[in-house]
């Protein structure tokens, strides 16, 4: 909610409220560290808004790497099942993006992989520990 209002009050004219990709990757993380249940899944819609938002031609919402590790990361610690899965998914889709744009911001790092790596050691679910390993 505090998002939307500041994307209102940017649009009424006030530039300085402008949320970015900082201000989005802060929520993604706030959503990671929640425990809450569905925060993965609530992490993962802030990416496709920005996802969405940067196709559109905005480039203050551009997601990067430190956005889809810390979408990685809520599903981490999510406990969710196939959060493992997903994990490996949005990694794949970095590397694809990567290896389609070799563009630095979304090259996956040694965190993108740690996210992942707990993704799989800490999945609650037997099943998809062993499927993602």
């Amino acid at each position: 909610q505090i998002l939307d209002h500041m994307d209102e009050l940017y649009r009424a004219g006030n530039n300085g409220v402008k949320p970015d990709t900082y201000t989005y990757n802060t929520l993604i993380n706030a959503w990671a560290k929640s425990g809450e249940k569905g925060a993965a899944g609530r992490a993962e819609h802030v990416l496709s808004v920005m996802e969405k938002r940067y196709r559109d031609g905005d480039n203050d919402f551009k997601p990067n790497t430190r956005t889809h590790t810390s979408v990685i990361d809520a599903w981490a610690k999510s406990g969710e099942q196939g959060a493992a899965k997903r994990a490996e998914q949005i990694l794949k889709g970095m590397q694809n993006l990567y290896e389609k744009t070799r563009d630095p911001d979304v090259k996956p790092n040694v965190h993108t992989a740690n996210a992942v790596c707990n993704a799989c050691a800490f999945t609650k679910i037997e099943r998809d520990r062993v499927d993602a390993l």
